[in-house]
């Protein structure tokens, strides 16, 4: 059988991903103003809390799955289907195990933790029906996520992220159903559940569809796929603890210091930051199974071309997106909020400006990190960390040193941290895959940085008027949806007249045929 090119293969999951993910955006933002509406501020940051814990949870499994992804897409370039089976088989005993472990742990912690986070003692009870549920929840998707892994790894991607499109918007119907029916805030968590029963169903069906003689079964575990993922997954496991405890590492500052009214002013101003990195960041997802594929077939070359013209519009798209955040957060947080007394307005609205530029940066780093396991180095994706790491705990010392501790002092750390150990990741790597400084600048920073000088031009020349506006949410939605039209317009022009080459151009205008 003939099999598909992997470049279609890949820029077509990175754009069914990245549709799904946009997709996602829209349901996140346009759930928390209906929320707030039927929770209080406190109980909705006990739930930004209790994905706080899964996230360090289920970072347990994190290098069993990267493993499923880069060793099926290797076996399934072999044809090795038998291998699929026992590498699977293996992995289920493995994340089976830790996940019993794992619940029992946070169970005896309990006390501890609503200690820690300084839970009201009215809240306690539901602090642990939320805690329990969903991290319950979470470790069977992360037992049974293996199938959705096993698609990822065959380059299925576009099947795969169907299905979650479908589960989140089942798990979307489900808390506004469960809201207006006055569940409170334990309708999210019935809804969160359902999300997964669900998708787990269907990917479980998709893989044997896709691979009709994968088995599964004890007298298939074998040594060697412990090694594989003790080895190989060990390493990615602890690179991805740490990885989420850098990227967590404002909101466990600020709920220690500060309690859960703080957790929700840095959920609520990140929020549109973190979605629209989610939103291109899935682009990467795409590299790890065809990096190795290029990398078993020998292709450095298409290893290279795709790295580094994934970079350039993987920043491309995140700076369009954070270009206008930034500038605009003041009108957008009305927008999608209100100018609500409940909650610290002016915090809100500098968390949301100062964390664009971090997160953007961040999400850079996927790609480099995707050659690195790719490639089977894995150790080196430890630099990002390790310098953030480093980062944080400098930022910390100065802020205790000269400033004090607030929500937005911790937010601007954090951020400085993402950017500098970010840059200094990429260029280390860049040298490792032969990319100039220069090329590198031109051709993957600057795209990335043209898009703010647009919003911060844009935002100065109409500060004087939208000062002085007396709008609605309504009225606000409608003005920065004008707004938003106008700025994409002149930034991705100017994208195309002055920063793409003739070939460059040629190739955007063919893929557009193309796609109308």
């Amino acid at each position: 059988m003939k099999k598909p090119r992997s470049g279609n293969s890949f820029f077509r999951n990175t754009l069914a991903q990245t549709a799904g993910r946009l997709l996602y955006l829209l349901t996140r933002v346009g759930l928390p103003p209906l929320i707030l509406h039927y929770v209080s501020l406190e109980e909705y940051g006990l739930w930004a809390t209790c994905f706080l814990l899964i996230s360090y949870v289920s970072m347990g499994a994190f290098g069993v799955s990267n493993v499923y992804i880069r060793y099926v897409a290797e076996y399934n370039a072999k044809n090795q289907h038998e291998a699929i089976s026992g590498l699977v088989s293996t992995g289920l005993l493995l994340t089976f195990t830790f996940s019993v472990l794992a619940l029992s742990g946070i169970w005896l912690a309990m006390p501890w933790l609503l200690q820690t986070f300084k839970v009201a003692p009215h809240l306690q009870h539901t602090a642990q029906v939320l805690i329990l549920g969903t991290l319950a929840t979470m470790l069977l998707d992360m037992t049974l996520g293996a199938f959705a892994y096993i698609l990822h790894g065959l380059q299925k991607i576009a099947q795969q992220t169907l299905v979650w499109i479908i589960s989140f918007l089942l798990e979307t119907a489900l808390i506004v159903t469960l809201l207006l029916l006055h569940y409170g805030i334990e309708a999210l968590l019935w809804a969160f559940f359902a999300r997964y029963i669900f998708s787990t169903l269907v990917y479980i069906a998709l893989c044997y569809r896709a691979i009709p003689d994968l088995r599964i079964s004890l007298w298939l575990v074998n040594r060697k796929f412990f090694g594989t993922f003790l080895k190989y997954g060990g390493i990615l496991q602890v690179s991805g603890l740490l990885s989420v405890a850098m990227y967590s590492i404002e909101r466990v500052l600020a709920g220690y210091l500060s309690g859960l009214a703080a957790i929700a002013v840095l959920d609520l101003g990140q929020k549109f930051p973190v979605m629209a990195s989610q939103v291109f960041s899935s682009m990467n997802a795409s590299f790890l199974p065809a990096i190795t594929e290029a990398h078993h077939l020998g292709k450095q070359e298409d290893i290279q071309r795709l790295y580094t013209q994934g970079l350039r519009y993987l920043n491309l798209l995140n700076g369009l997106a954070m270009g206008f955040l930034a500038p605009f957060a003041t009108w957008l947080i009305i927008a999608w909020i209100g100018d609500s007394t409940t909650m610290n307005m002016a915090d809100t609205v500098k968390v949301l400006a100062c964390a664009c530029a971090g997160y953007q940066l961040h999400v850079l780093t996927g790609p480099l990190s995707a050659y690195y396991q790719g490639i089977n180095h894995p150790a080196r994706t430890f630099g990002y960390i390790g310098w953030q790491a480093a980062f944080v705990g400098v930022g910390l010392i100065t802020v205790w040193r000269y400033f004090s501790f607030t929500v937005v002092t911790i937010a601007v750390l954090v951020m400085a941290a993402r950017i500098l150990s970010a840059l200094i990741y990429l260029l280390v790597g860049n040298f490792r895959l032969k990319l100039t400084l220069w090329r590198f600048i031109r051709s993957v920073l600057m795209p990335g940085i043209i898009p703010y000088l647009f919003g911060y031009g844009l935002m100065a020349a109409l500060l004087p008027w939208l000062g002085l506006l007396q709008a609605n949410r309504w009225q606000w939605i409608g003005i920065l949806g004008v707004l938003g039209v106008a700025y994409v317009s002149l930034t991705v022009g100017f994208f195309y007249a002055f920063m793409c080459g003739p070939e460059e151009q040629g190739q955007i205008r063919q893929k557009l045929r193309r796609r109308a």
